[in-house]
């Protein structure tokens, strides 16, 4: 199986965080992976984009242009996905900060209230990891325990954020 995934969004929003993650799990599990993070020259705020690819067979090409995934985080994110998205894809919207909604019917497209899911949990800032969780719920990427296991090995010095960044996930792997 291979799976070509588009995350975008603004700088800070933890596009590229979530995209590691992905392709380390895919890494562990014995998938070739490739990992093309991508973003403006604004220190915080400014477009941020990461392409993973995770496959069985060897990968020719770390360039994605339609994925079978995508996440778009922000307004600017969906008008650069939504269009690409191959079709029978995926694609996941943070519905807290966009409000258009998509017209292609070849998708199967998945609203999300991010910010408001992870304001319920105490920070704002693991959207990222609701998103991520929507992934998974929806497509078998890797495993929900395979991104555990990096989580645990990436944020071993912060048991407080670590936690937060796991309720987060397991929220996310909620919806479908």
């Amino acid at each position: 199986m291979s799976w070509e995934i588009a995350i975008s969004g603004f700088g800070g929003q933890g596009v590229l965080f979530i995209g590691r993650l992905l392709m380390e799990a895919g890494f562990a599990a014995g998938q070739e992976v490739s990992w093309l993070p991508y973003y403006s020259g604004e220190k915080r705020g400014g477009m941020c984009s990461c392409f993973v690819n995770i496959s069985d067979e060897r990968i020719g090409s770390i360039f994605i242009t339609h994925p079978d995934i995508a996440v778009a985080m922000n307004p600017d994110a969906y008008a650069m996905l939504e269009p690409d998205v191959k079709p029978e894809g995926l694609l996941i919207v943070n519905e807290s900060l966009i409000k258009e909604k998509s017209n292609r019917l070849d998708l199967k497209v998945i609203y999300v209230p991010m910010v408001e899911l992870a304001r319920e949990l105490g920070d704002e800032s693991v959207s990222n990891m609701i998103a991520l969780g929507a992934i998974l719920a929806n497509a078998p990427v890797v495993t929900t325990s395979s991104i555990i296991k990096v989580l645990n090995q990436m944020m071993s010095k912060d048991s407080a954020q670590l936690e937060m960044n796991k309720a987060a996930l397991l929220k996310g792997c909620e919806i479908s």
